[in-house]
């Protein structure tokens, strides 16, 4: 594969280790190169605004992050640069906290090498990914909210459609253009998903999804 045709990661970690160990798997992937490796997350602001990535991977605890905060940060910053965190903690409220701060990703700097790129290719799909053993506790609660499935409340046949295709991480207007329907209808079939799932984002439904077996194709 071209150079130009590769997938650019931005790395922003202070571990010199990690960054490398990174740099080095990314090398060997075939589809991946790295764009840029930093160690704050002002560098990894400046290196986003100046170089072409595709996805971020940032350390939650890195110099100037402050936690989520950090995440928000370099969102407002960058907003269409897709960001993903490494972390050394599998913590579940931080993991909430960073879906809800825009992470389309949570990696544990525990996982293998191979579920490492496997991750990123879902994520530069437009996929969510969390870890299957961290899907159950990192639910987002939403007030009020009964558990899905329960009578009233499962998901109706086009309702299991569109949460197929968001699994998938196909946009609305891709599920729209899929099923043959108007945006507006799918954003309406989004939220009843997210009231009888008892999530507040996409992360979270498809975090509902997969630890409950709720996927169909």
């Amino acid at each position: 594969m071209s150079e130009a045709n590769l997938k650019r990661v931005l790395i922003a970690d202070d571990h010199p280790l990690y960054r490398d160990a990174l740099a080095t798997l990314l090398g060997r992937a075939g589809d991946l190169s790295v764009g840029v490796a930093v160690g704050s997350l002002d560098a990894a602001v400046a290196a986003g605004q100046r170089e072409r990535c595709d996805i971020a991977l940032i350390d939650l605890g890195m110099p100037g992050m402050d936690g989520v905060s950090g995440i928000r940060a370099f969102r407002e910053a960058l907003p269409d640069l897709p960001v993903a965190i490494v972390s050394g903690t599998t913590d579940a409220a931080a993991i909430r906290s960073a879906l809800a701060a825009g992470a389309i990703g949570y990696l544990p700097k525990t996982l293998e090498p191979a579920t490492v790129v496997a991750a990123l290719r879902l994520m530069l799909a437009g996929g969510t990914y969390l870890p299957p053993e961290l899907l159950a506790a990192t639910v987002l609660p939403a007030d009020g909210a009964t558990e899905a499935g329960t009578a009233g409340n499962a998901l109706t046949p086009r309702e299991q459609e569109v949460l197929d295709h968001i699994i998938h991480g196909a946009s609305n207007k891709e599920i729209a253009r899929a099923l043959g329907v108007a945006e507006v209808t799918v954003k309406l079939h989004m939220r009843r998903i997210l009231q009888k799932l008892g999530v507040r984002n996409r992360a979270g439904a498809v975090a509902v999804a997969l630890a409950r077996g709720l996927a169909t194709a």
